[in-house]
């Protein structure tokens, strides 16, 4: 009986340390993340930088987009978006739109894209008249725009409807009665066929969208004139406002002018209650001046989407070939979702050291501000022993984009992003081992 106590005594001896050493290593971790408090210059949403540039019928008036003014915007001052607007004055009276003026309008694409950034583009045939074209002409113009336009959907946030009146805000026009609906829903249709499904089109106030297309959810709205009065100078009608609130769709624009309604705390809670994705930071500088240097910040914080990494359930020890779970936990702090779905990624380890990436189901365009959003993937681990560390990626949706990081979305935490790799760092590592 004492041999036998002393062999289990001796068969615990050696079952202990390896029970200990099992503790010590969890088949999963629980992080929980900080949130920081910077401006974070994320694609497609934000204060923009405004440019544009003009077709005279003397062949004057065309200014390239410059690509080293534009990528030291978004650099040093945070601006992903450049608005471009394109006034086609020599040809309000033609059909054609000329293979060089063509040629300039897509170099101005290419400027964008090798700069980083992403564009709201809108093209008009005056800055200073009604003078626009007649809706035949305007048609033709849309399809031939639309070539450019699709070649380049990659970099762009928004198309506004544009080419109808006096800065293409659909206001001040020759050609387009404000009571014949049909001709501008022809316009508004056209632009949406001409372009890939992934582009909204922006039209300048609710009711356009309420009355032309109000179940298209590519169709956002452009504010020119917001915090103007009551109406925003004449942007909102009847209950156009508790409708706006209500929806899910791409809404930027710009201030026009002071009034007892244009300070901060309105600017703020409109922002947030229409769900805001960019404005214009140079105009109206009066209105913008007046909501101080605290809230510029803000609003350049908050515009469009901030997601944020609350918590992760990570697996931390596993054999090869085992199929593991990763689940992750975010919240939008923004104004508004993004506009734009994109994937979502866990990447464990990288694909050189035999890593692997792991795609989350997810629809960004139903991350709503203040949502709570958790998402689970199942995979199978490397059947390659060693440590992969994990992160999260959210590249851009297209595969000429997904590779830079100017163009991933970078978390609102402190201490995850790699501004090389344009991922965010889960401070996890999984361990592959017999």
């Amino acid at each position: 009986m004492l041999r036998v106590l002393t062999a289990a005594t001796a068969a615990a001896a050696v079952l202990i340390p390896g029970a200990a050493c099992a503790a010590t290593k969890p088949a999963s971790v629980t992080r929980a993340f900080s949130a920081s408090a910077d401006e974070i210059a994320n694609p497609g949403r934000g204060f923009f930088t405004y440019t544009e540039t003009h077709l005279y019928a003397d062949g004057t008036g065309h200014v390239p987009l410059d690509t080293a003014s534009v990528r030291q915007a978004r650099v040093e001052d945070g601006r992903t978006l450049v608005f471009r607007i394109f006034y086609l004055e020599k040809y309000h009276g033609t059909d054609t739109i000329s293979a060089a003026d063509l040629k300039l309008i897509r170099a101005d694409f290419t400027a964008a894209r090798a700069a980083g950034v992403k564009m709201v583009v809108r093209f008009a045939y005056s800055a200073t008249s009604d003078a626009d074209a007649p809706l035949a002409r305007v048609l033709k113009h849309i399809k031939q725009l639309g070539t450019v336009l699709t070649a380049n959907a990659d970099i762009i946030t928004a198309v506004q409807a544009g080419l109808i009146g006096r800065w293409g805000e659909w206001y001040y026009t020759r050609n387009f009665t404000r009571t014949d609906w049909s001709d501008r829903k022809q316009v508004l249709t056209a632009l949406l066929a001409a372009t890939p499904a992934s582009v909204p089109v922006q039209v300048r106030t609710p009711q356009y969208k309420r009355r032309l297309l109000p179940n298209n959810a590519r169709v956002g709205i452009h504010n020119d004139c917001f915090l103007a009065d009551e109406s925003d100078y004449g942007t909102y009608t009847g209950d156009d406002r508790a409708w706006l609130a209500k929806q899910n769709t791409l809404v930027g624009g710009e201030t026009c002018a002071v009034s007892d309604r244009s300070g901060w705390e309105n600017a703020r809670a409109e922002m947030a209650a229409y769900h805001w994705t960019y404005l214009n930071p140079s105009f109206n500088t009066d209105v913008l001046d007046s909501w101080g240097a605290d809230g510029l910040a803000s609003a350049s914080r908050d515009l469009g989407y901030r997601i944020r990494l609350t918590s992760a359930v990570l697996p931390a020890n596993t054999k090869p070939g085992v199929k593991v779970t990763a689940r992750v936990t975010l919240t939008n702090e923004g104004y508004a979702s993004p506009a734009a779905n994109r994937p979502v990624k866990l990447l464990v380890g990288s694909s050189a050291a035999g890593g692997l990436s792991a795609a989350f189901p997810a629809d960004l365009r139903t991350w709503s501000p203040g949502k709570s959003i958790t998402l689970s993937v199942s995979f199978t681990a490397p059947s390659k022993l060693g440590s992969y560390p994990l992160s999260l990626g959210l590249p851009d949706p297209s595969a000429t984009l997904a590779t830079t990081p100017a163009y991933a979305i970078r978390l609102a935490n402190d201490g995850v992003w790699s501004s090389t790799a344009g991922t965010n760092a889960l401070n996890a590592t999984l361990t592959v081992a017999r």
